[in-house]
């Protein structure tokens, strides 16, 4: 049986930047699958980085019996297009979809396109038994974890207990791709670097937070071993000689002492690597920024969201300024780089209806920013608008509230956090979050240069980026 698996591009091509790592979800699929099924012959595109017509012309010519496609919100419609373009001229091929946005819309994957089964939450052991039906020619339908379409009407089968043991999954199929043909990450400090996953899903709760693959049933937050974790990392230095690496889950220190324990064996096997992680910073001590300074961490990418406390409280961040603040001195105390992620206009439930920042509380994030780089309490920054994106309790609140245009419904390319501004909030037009998102960019654009630790490979992709933020803005 041959197996083709896809990451799904956007239907556009202008501004959008591409996978600055290789797309770990389907990689993940691959080598579940062929660890069970080891006679299977499976291959991975990537097609962000592919031509959309050529990427037809290719799956046809690989003659694939199952193809699977995994896409997120913003790549949906061009998944549809694709699929269906697919089915036009194949109609034998079965094609699995699943990923972000299938899973919290699994009935308009089955309507908008011509997909055989909808895979929703974490995939790996049910494309596996979904895979061994169709090689013995069994019913695939009421396969537990998925979603089907039976004589026009949706059917839900029973939700799939999530994996316990993550130590059972094998790493990512790396080898299906060419790792180091991706540029990586903006900062780094070697010309390659790659990404792993330690553990799947967040322990908290934010509205503006759309993590529905982890979070379809609990527990929230599962942690691999930190033996499981290093061997990863050392495996990826024995076999493609990258010393830098990416970890790219949710909240690396949701759980302190694990963070601990990682830190603790990355120090005592002296690999000789740099690495960099997502974290809270309210679960942030002096014992863990040593043992993360000691164990090759030289950044931390920290939520800050806004200056704002109550946007903090509303948006159910769970952190105060006062918080935000000593995570950034504990760190720069020990010389490592701090990089805080924030996000303008956030909205919020409140009594009934919804609450929001406005421009002027915006831009006080904004300075809030210029004072902390001053302070040099922060090092380099993320700037983007609130975006609603499907599975987050936000989405729901501008669903009830009204507050999406109807003409972006439906067309989920243009929910894109850093060039589009979905939400229909009062006081604000265009011209305001124009300005406002301008700002930051400006702002993002000279910390960049004077950093010292970007890389010349990723600026095409962001360039790429801004030209079309650029173009948005002269026609408005």
């Amino acid at each position: 049986m041959k197996v083709l698996l896809l990451n799904a591009p956007p239907i556009k091509e202008m501004g959008v930047t591409g996978q600055i790592y290789p797309p770990l979800g389907i990689l993940y699929l691959a080598s579940y699958a062929k660890a069970h099924m080891p006679d299977i012959k499976i291959a991975a595109i990537d097609g962000y980085k592919e031509d959309k017509k050529k990427l037809v012309h290719r799956i046809i010519k690989f003659k694939p019996d199952v193809l699977g496609v995994s896409f997120t919100t913003q790549a949906a419609t061009g998944a549809y297009w694709l699929i269906n373009e697919l089915r036009a001229i194949n109609k034998d091929i079965k094609i699995v979809v699943g990923g972000p946005h299938p899973t919290v819309m699994p009935a308009e994957s089955l309507h908008k396109s011509a997909c055989d089964i909808v895979v929703i939450g974490e995939g790996e052991l049910t494309f596996l038994e979904i895979l061994q039906k169709i090689e013995q020619e069994q019913d695939i339908s009421r396969t537990a974890g998925t979603a089907v379409m039976i004589d026009g009407k949706i059917r839900h089968n029973p939700a799939r207990p999530l994996i316990a043991d993550l130590d059972s999954i094998p790493y990512p199929a790396r080898d299906l791709l060419d790792i180091k043909s991706y540029p990586g990450y903006l900062y780094k400090k070697y010309r390659h670097d790659t990404d792993m996953i330690s553990a799947r899903g967040c322990p908290f709760n934010c509205t503006y937070c759309a993590n529905p693959v982890w979070k379809q049933q609990k527990p929230w937050y599962r942690l691999r071993s930190p033996k499981s974790v290093v061997d990863e990392m050392e495996f990826i230095v024995n076999e493609y000689g990258i010393r830098e690496i990416f970890d790219e889950t949710d909240e690396f220190n949701g759980s302190k002492r694990w963070a601990k324990s990682v830190c603790d064996e990355l120090i005592s096997r002296n690999l000789d690597i740099v690495w960099k992680a997502q974290m809270r910073v309210d679960n942030v001590d002096e014992e863990l920024a040593d043992k993360l300074k000691k164990s090759g961490c030289w950044m931390v990418l920290f939520g800050l969201e806004s200056a704002n406390q109550k946007t903090l409280y509303g948006i159910n961040k769970k952190q105060t300024i006062a918080q935000m603040e000593r995570a950034l001195s504990i760190m720069k105390q020990r010389g490592i780089k701090c990089f805080g992620l924030f996000m303008a206009f956030n909205v919020w439930p409140e009594d009934g209806r919804f609450a929001y920042e406005d421009k002027d509380d915006s831009l006080n994030t904004l300075n809030y920013i210029k004072k902390l780089l001053k302070e040099k309490k922060l090092d380099l920054f993320g700037w983007s608008m609130t975006t609603p994106y499907p599975g987050s309790k936000l989405y729901d609140l501008a669903i009830e509230c009204d507050l999406i245009d109807e003409s972006y419904i439906g067309n989920w390319e243009n929910f894109d956090s850093g060039e589009n501004f979905l939400l229909n909030l009062p006081d604000v037009n265009k011209k305001d979050w124009f300005y406002v998102i301008n700002a930051g960019k400006k702002l993002q654009a000279k910390r960049l240069l004077a950093s010292g630790t970007f890389s010349l490979s990723a600026l095409p992709l962001y360039i790429k980026k801004g030209c079309s933020l650029v173009s948005r803005m002269i026609r408005a």
